[in-house]
């Protein structure tokens, strides 16, 4: 069956088939090519299409129950109002579809495990079901299992997810608003920079989610279970307009850059305002007043911060991989279990390039400062001081010690490194 026609001829007795008329033959395709088709308000309940090809396919209305989809190829189909009740879709790619008011109930978007041909032998894949960009607004997914599968950036605004396995879903950047998700199941999913205002988390298991930079101002968690997960913390808010232009970073983050601006606060005072556990990588925040701010459990990577007031700031837990802090002020800061890494360089391709990006504390101003059971990871540290600074169990490795000043501290508790001798 490889030609148009008969592809067509094929779905005209599947109808005499579904309506047991005579003449009727149940539609059975493996690897058929049905992509660019157009299809609307006829019904393919129980076909056999593993591995089709839909790309681009103008399918509204039809109906998909029961199918068996395994591995199919829906990338920036137009699907809306499609029925795909109970249907077998692990393992396909429906990223950027079109799914506004489907129904998906049921549904099996769990991972697939294919087979394909390497240097000529067979060897198994597992491939999680791709649902990256898609338009889901208003689609009905309830009880549906979508364990494991990618939604990030997925438009999903009054969709209906209750009772849903969504057991380490990628949801970054998803916009939920107004979801049900009541008895949804998200242990271990990633919701970073997702949008859940008004959304519905009656029973809804969020044990392990990162909640990172997700704006819970009007989310009610009080009745899901909440433990272990990353970002959930009731925090004080953030003011409007730094909330918005962390809302864009955080857009800029989960989209690699193709929409949303990163954040630049450079200059402004930002004295006690609470960052804690937000993903604020690659922010701007040169020249700041941030005496008294909290980034508890923050991750800093490659952020800068060259030149800013952070007195009696805290950053406990922080990831402070390849940040700029030359010349910052952080007397009596409070820094336990910091780390301050590299950051491996990739090309445009994403391959390592072997160079990392160190983090750069020259001349920076730790006196008096907690940095216990911190670790250095070579960072620049010329004329970086630490007077009377708390540095037990810390990590200095072959970080280069020789040009900072280390004045009343307790270096015989440090955890490893090399201290000059003429300390």
């Amino acid at each position: 069956m490889t030609t148009r026609s008969e592809l067509i001829d094929a779905i005209k007795k599947h109808q005499l088939y579904v309506t047991k008329q005579p003449g009727g033959k149940r539609m059975q395709l493996r690897n058929g090519n049905l992509s660019r088709i157009k299809m609307s308000k006829i019904t393919l309940e129980d076909a056999v299409l593993p591995g089709a090809n839909f790309i681009q396919a103008v399918i509204r209305d039809v109906k998909f129950d029961f199918c068996d989809l395994f591995g199919t190829n829906f990338v920036e189909a137009d699907l809306e109002g499609s029925s795909f009740v109970r249907a077998d879709l692990r393992g396909a790619n429906m990223a950027r579809a079109k799914l506004r008011h489907a129904n998906l109930k049921g549904a099996d978007l769990r991972s697939g495990v294919m087979v394909i041909v390497d240097a000529g032998r067979e060897k198994k894949v597992k491939r999680a079901t791709d649902l990256a960009n898609a338009d889901l607004q208003g689609s009905m997914l309830s009880g549906a299992n979508m364990a494991e599968s990618n939604l990030s950036g997925a438009r999903l605004a009054d969709a209906d997810l209750s009772d849903a396995n969504m057991f380490a879903v990628n949801l970054a950047g998803a916009d939920l608003t107004g979801c049900n998700l009541s008895g949804a199941k998200l242990k271990n999913a990633n919701l970073k920079g997702a949008r859940l205002k008004d959304s519905l988390l009656v029973g809804t298991d969020l044990t392990g989610a990162n909640l990172r930079n997700v704006d819970l101002t009007s989310v009610d968690l009080s009745q899901a279970n909440i433990a272990n997960s990353i970002g959930s913390k009731a925090v004080t808010p953030l003011p409007e307009d730094i909330r918005e232009l962390i809302n864009s970073h955080t857009e800029w983050l989960t989209s690699g850059g193709s929409s949303g601006v990163p954040l630049n606060v450079t200059g402004r005072d930002l004295t006690e305002l609470d960052f804690s556990g937000l993903d604020l990588s690659a922010a701007c925040f040169d020249d700041c007043i941030l005496k008294g701010a909290l980034f508890v459990d923050a991750i800093l990577a490659m952020t800068s911060m060259r030149n800013a007031d952070l007195r009696n700031a805290r950053l406990s837990g922080a990831i402070m991989n390849g940040v700029r802090m030359s010349y910052a002020n952080c007397t009596k800061a409070v820094c336990q279990g910091v780390r301050f890494g590299g950051v491996e360089q990739r090309d445009a391709k994403g391959n390592k390039t072997g160079d990392v990006w160190r983090a750069d504390l020259t001349a920076a101003d730790f006196s008096h400062a907690d940095l216990r059971n911190s670790v250095f990871e070579a960072p620049q540290m010329k004329g970086a001081i630490l007077s009377k600074a708390n540095i037990a169990g810390v990590a200095f490795g072959e970080t280069d010690l020789s040009e900072v000043e280390l004045t009343g501290t307790n270096i015989g508790a440090i955890l490893s490194g090399t201290i000059p001798e003429q300390v």
